[in-house]
């Protein structure tokens, strides 16, 4: 065994010495026998391998925790598409009401979300604009506006049939305007799973009631199925 004199450079063998004793380099330094032990190179990569090894664990909690909440708030932030629209819906209904429009054809409500929807949107299970090409194709006596499926190709196209019976029994024109009421409808997959319920809100322009006895006040827009918790 040799260590190098810190003073020449030279290796000086220290061989068959005790830990702690001194020895004398050639050049008249005295040196002192290292101690046994790892070596710090040595140290410092078992201490690495602890830290990783100990954060693995902490990395996938971590990260069970942290993968849902980010989809869950992905899904929210695509809900206000809905809720957007609808109350531009309600705003454009109690207008064309008033003034004696034809209430039952969205293009001449006014109602024309922008493309990219997530959501399609139900004033009826009558004719349906598709937005599965780059040009929607109008349609006269339009109640339905599809998913945007040119731009969302793996979103489900849902229709009239996929809205919740009690939603679907609201939906429409009911009594004689300008004191009739008006409810449309919309519904969108969120989470990018197809296989469970959609999501679906509603609004009104006149106040409504739900099932439980809650008022819904007109104008405003009601979840009745979450996509974000229903799974």
């Amino acid at each position: 065994m040799t260590i190098n004199c810190p003073k020449c450079g030279k290796p000086v063998d220290v061989t068959g010495a005790q830990p702690g004793s001194s020895v004398t380099c050639v050049c008249g330094n005295v040196l002192v026998v290292p101690k046994k032990g790892m070596s710090r190179t040595l140290l410092f990569v078992l201490i690495g391998a602890g830290v990783v090894v100990l954060a693995c664990p902490c990395l996938g909690i971590l990260s069970a925790i942290a993968i849902p909440n980010f989809i869950r708030y992905q899904a929210r932030a695509k809900q206000s598409e809905c809720m957007t629209n609808l109350k531009a819906f309600y705003v454009s209904a109690r207008m064309a009401k008033e003034q004696g429009g034809d209430v039952k054809d969205l293009a001449k409500i006014g109602f024309t979300p922008e493309r990219g929807n997530r959501y399609a949107y139900f004033l009826g299970p009558g004719p349906v604009e598709e937005r599965g090409a780059a040009q929607a194709t109008p349609v006269e006596g339009v109640e339905a506006i599809g998913v945007d499926t040119f731009k969302f190709p793996t979103l489900r196209p849902f229709t009239f049939k996929d809205l919740p019976p009690d939603v679907a029994a609201q939906v429409g024109v009911s009594g004689e305007c300008p004191e009739c009421s008006i409810t449309v409808a919309c519904a969108g997959d969120i989470d990018n799973n197809a296989s469970d319920s959609p999501d679906v809100w509603s609004i009104s322009t006149e106040e409504r009631s739900t099932d439980q006895g809650d008022v819904i006040p007109a104008g405003q827009p009601y979840n009745h199925v979450n996509d974000v918790t229903s799974d």
